[in-house]
């Protein structure tokens, strides 16, 4: 198995090869489409979780991934002083200004793209896909559990991401327990932060609008 990470032996972790983990991102990409099909075009605009982005700029943010050459990324890393965030930050405002039509028939045709980022994996192109969806549907009223069986996956991935997700991180010497699925990693005894799968995802992502969702003395570690 390579679509999940390693190191992650304290977690409940979800033993599935790359094409089930692609058949996930693929089953959640097209979730996301069929709610931005019938989103009428003032909530494109309407604040996302992710600071400063729109609707729109997630929506943008999530194609780069999938249609961005690697020299036009190099470029757009440059000028940002090689720094993730901003170049992020940028390239996700850039697109997500495109047409509305543009972006559904962006966000259409990389729904069933395989194609990562340099370094990238399914695993991660999960998290992206659940965690994003979460990030519109959230502020939009338009409440959704993740299936299950994906949310494992993303979660199985996100606590052993490290660079500028910081998951692993959030993670480490914590206790994690889901109250809606089977799933929990860290050691017992560490402090206890528990609450919806999709929660703790946003929690490990570092989305501070999940925290009145969840619950324990570890929680302190992410106020």
């Amino acid at each position: 198995m390579q679509g999940l990470p390693s190191g992650a032996a304290a977690s409940t972790v979800s033993r599935v090869d790359d094409d089930q983990l692609w058949a996930h991102v693929v089953d959640e990409r097209r979730d996301l489409l069929e709610l931005l099909q019938e989103l009428p075009a003032p909530e494109w605009d309407a604040a996302s979780l992710c600071t400063g982005w729109r609707v729109r700029d997630v929506v943008g943010h999530l194609t780069m991934a999938t249609d961005t050459p690697l020299s036009t990324a190099v470029v757009g890393m440059v000028r940002a002083g090689f720094d993730v965030d901003r170049f992020l930050q940028r390239s996700g405002v850039r697109r997500g200004s495109a047409p509305l039509t543009t972006l559904l028939a962006g966000w259409h045709s990389a729904v069933t793209s395989r194609r990562t980022p340099p370094g990238g994996t399914p695993g991660q192109m999960l998290v992206e896909a659940v965690s994003h969806h979460q990030d519109v549907r959230r502020p939009l009223d338009r409440p959704r559990p993740t299936p299950p069986d994906r949310l494992r996956c993303a979660l199985d991935t996100a606590v052993v991401l490290g660079g500028p997700f910081g998951s692993r991180q959030r993670a480490a010497g914590l206790r994690l327990v889901a109250t809606d699925l089977d799933w929990t990693h860290g050691e017992p005894g560490d402090p206890e932060v528990r609450g919806a799968g999709d929660a703790l995802l946003l929690g490990l992502l570092g989305r501070g609008t999940a925290l009145p969702d969840l619950s324990g003395p570890g929680l302190d570690r992410w106020n």
